[in-house]
């Protein structure tokens, strides 16, 4: 048994990710199954972090100049008097 996982990237070059769930023949197949899953979240998580990162880091610093722009107003309270 094995798990695949194939990402095409922006510029249409594809990575493919594989684990296999094989254990030895006393192991439960499940139990193979679920030790693969979590080797394959362990490659997807190290393959999209470095990916991820800039990313985040970039939504930070638009979202501290947006702050920056614009100070701290008290809300209004929608009466007008």
């Amino acid at each position: 048994m094995e798990l695949s996982g194939e990402y095409v990237g922006p510029d249409g070059e594809q990575e493919r990710l594989r684990v296999f769930c094989d254990g030895s023949g006393d192991a439960d197949s499940l139990q193979n199954l679920l030790s693969g899953v979590t080797q394959m979240k362990e490659l997807v998580s190290d393959f999209f972090g470095p990916l991820a990162q800039p990313e985040a880091q970039g939504r930070v610093a638009r979202d501290e100049a947006l702050d920056a722009e614009s100070p701290n107003e008290p809300p209004e309270s929608g009466r007008d008097f």
